[in-house]
């Protein structure tokens, strides 16, 4: 049985995380109060979020507990990988690897978190996701009509505004 003041706990702390998230600025001065307070939220709150799934993989077990093994949940895939990308992020460092910053991106996901705890979000997404195909139908044939309609529209004007009169003045469209 989950605990309901432990779920509210992480859904503060990952509220906290976005809100944090939102002030980070790549225009930020390196060597201000702001960034060093971020980035010390950041490997606080990574910290926290892995003591987390390793609480839920040493209960639920990794691979092999049945139905609720920790793996077994897509939404737990998502935060394992957040969290390992995040730690990834802070293993690697160096002027050589400032491609590995782009993991540092993968942060941005940590809100993802909010669906995974909240069941009404859950059939919210998964009827988006669902939708998807027929709103991609209604692309289509809304696409189709405006393909239909400016070809009509191009053989009823016939080249009429290829020139502009203003008053007495004549001036090709062309100049």
């Amino acid at each position: 049985m989950r605990s309901h003041s432990f779920d509210v706990f992480i859904l503060f702390l990952i509220a906290a995380q976005s809100v944090l998230l939102a002030l980070d600025n790549p225009l930020n001065d390196p060597n201000s109060a702001l960034v060093q307070v971020l980035q010390i939220s950041d490997i606080v709150f990574s910290t926290i979020f892995a003591f987390e799934a390793l609480l839920k993989i040493v209960a639920f077990g990794l691979f092999f507990n049945r139905n609720v093994a920790y793996l077994k949940n897509g939404w737990n895939v998502i935060d394992i990988t957040v969290v390992v990308i995040s730690l990834i992020s802070f293993g690697i460092t160096g002027d050589k690897l400032k491609i590995i910053k782009i993991f540092r991106l993968f942060r941005v996901l940590r809100p993802l978190r909010v669906i995974s705890r909240n069941k009404g979000l859950r059939i919210g997404i998964q009827a988006l996701f669902m939708a998807v195909p027929n709103i991609i139908n209604v692309i289509i044939v809304s696409l189709l009509f405006y393909i239909i309609f400016g070809i009509i529209g191009v053989n009823y004007f016939k080249g009429q505004f290829y020139s502009c009169s203003f008053g007495d003045t004549f001036m090709p469209s062309f100049l």
